[in-house]
């Protein structure tokens, strides 16, 4: 699963230690906690990564085809084989490698492997509304708002709404067509 940029893999010797590091980044950690950020080990992102046989949870690191480096993980998790959809997770921890596009690609390569491969009807995600970069890359993509979860997300004494996302394979169809 590649694009121009980067492609998705497995995780590999040390990928672990750098998330263990990157996790530590505050815009980073904003952008993924709902509530009290709990640290990840090494294990814990190895453990992650580590079920292979799911058909429930598809976990890849992301990373740039010029250098081979880890810039990130993606997943679809809960996937749902009876109706057909499954949710999309993304992180790109380190700042220098956020806003350069790897994120669009890297969920372009997820979106061809949910719809094409697995079949998937339908792809959502939650992002906090305050992540008005994840939101432009969402909504380029195609995704839709569908809800609003009001003052579900606290920050530095700010209530903001987690928007919950969809996409319909039709509508990536049209989109890539």
């Amino acid at each position: 699963m590649k694009e121009k940029k980067v492609y998705l893999a497995e995780l590999r010797e040390g990928d672990s230690d750098l998330f263990t590091k990157w996790q530590w980044d505050e815009a980073f950690a904003e952008g993924i906690s709902y509530d009290v950020f709990h640290p990840f080990q090494k294990k814990d992102w190895e453990k992650m990564f580590d079920n292979s046989e799911s058909n429930e949870d598809f976990h890849y690191t992301i990373r740039k085809i010029s250098d081979d480096s880890l810039i990130g993980f993606i997943s679809l998790s809960d996937v749902l084989l009876k109706n057909r959809r499954g949710e999309l997770g993304i992180g790109i921890p380190a700042k220098e490698n956020r806003g350069k596009g790897y994120g669009s690609e890297a969920i372009q390569c997820l979106l061809r492997f949910a719809f094409d491969h697995l079949g998937l009807h339908k792809i959502n995600l939650s992002v906090n509304a305050n992540n008005m970069p994840a939101i432009h890359v969402y909504e380029s993509l195609g995704f839709i708002r569908e809800g609003i979860n009001r003052q579900a997300f606290f920050h530095e004494g700010t209530w903001y709404e987690i928007y919950d996302y969809g996409l319909l394979q039709s509508e990536w169809r049209s989109k890539i067509d």
